[in-house]
């Protein structure tokens, strides 16, 4: 295997969330982790309708967090919009397991995969040849900077963490997303605060903070099994809406072969 040296971000929801504010049980799934393969998962025991009233300042980040954590896995699409840009999509597939997070994601033309420790970035014009189109990523350059991009947009959810780190906190309004109703509600980050204490996981930074305002707007909109089925908010001038799917279904992912992993073209 070859290494480039490249460089390294419906109407019972009306009345109840499920589960939120019940301390559920946040153990991640584990397991195996360029392919992945998705089905679905044997349909989860009920659980009994509580109040969305339980969801706080104090533990919307902890109870969203840990019902992915639960659930193992998800797919996310988000949707970046810069003024004076085309908009960018980015489809993932994300494992949470006790290790960390493994994923594939696709846009720009490109794929990533990532299981364990180990990178790797699909891209035919990098290594000039489609035979050998990939690349393990392990150090700094255009492949790692390629590869970073879409792995912080696979990893969006990590922003509902900051939510910990609220200067304000409202309930918005019932919204639908995915053809099922969802309460949102409106937190605004101390972003500085909840970076320092890498409360945004592998998202954002305390040293991308720095180049950022102070307050970060989140709109999130919650489900009746409290999941997190859409997060919205602007940074830098950029807005992003990422919508979450596919919540629990059996997910494998893995590295490419050793014969399709190829080296950085030098022309």
């Amino acid at each position: 295997m070859r290494t480039v040296r490249a460089g390294l971000g419906a109407a019972a929801v009306v009345v109840a969330l499920a589960a939120c504010g019940s301390g559920a049980d946040s153990t991640a799934q584990t397991g195996p982790a360029p392919s992945v393969s998705t089905s679905s998962a044997s349909p989860a025991p009920s659980t009994p309708a509580r109040s969305d009233d339980n969801l706080s300042p104090a533990n919307l980040a902890s109870e969203l967090l840990s019902q992915l954590a639960a659930k193992g896995t998800f797919r996310v699409i988000s949707r970046t919009q810069s003024p004076g840009r085309d908009v960018v999509l980015v489809t993932a597939d994300v494992k949470l397991t006790r290790e960390g997070i493994d994923l594939v994601a696709s846009g720009r033309g490109r794929k990533v995969v990532r299981t364990g420790a180990a990178l790797y970035l699909k891209d035919a014009a990098l290594t000039d040849s489609k035979s050998r189109p990939w690349l393990e990523i392990a150090g700094g350059g255009d492949a790692a900077r390629y590869a970073d991009q879409l792995v912080r947009a696979a990893q969006v959810h990590a922003v509902i963490g900051g939510a910990a780190h609220a200067t304000a906190f409202q309930r918005g309004d019932r919204v639908t997303v995915n053809g099922a109703a969802a309460q949102e509600y409106v937190v605004t980050l101390d972003l500085p605060r909840a970076t320092e204490a890498d409360a945004l996981g592998g998202f954002l930074t305390a040293d991308d903070a720095k180049k950022l305002p102070q307050a970060l707007t989140l709109r999130i909109a919650v489900d009746a099994r409290c999941l997190p089925v859409q997060l919205r908010f602007t940074l830098d001038d950029a807005d992003v809406v990422a919508t979450f799917s596919r919540f629990g279904q059996k997910l494998t992912v893995t590295a490419p072969p050793d014969d399709r992993i190829g080296t950085p073209s030098t022309t």
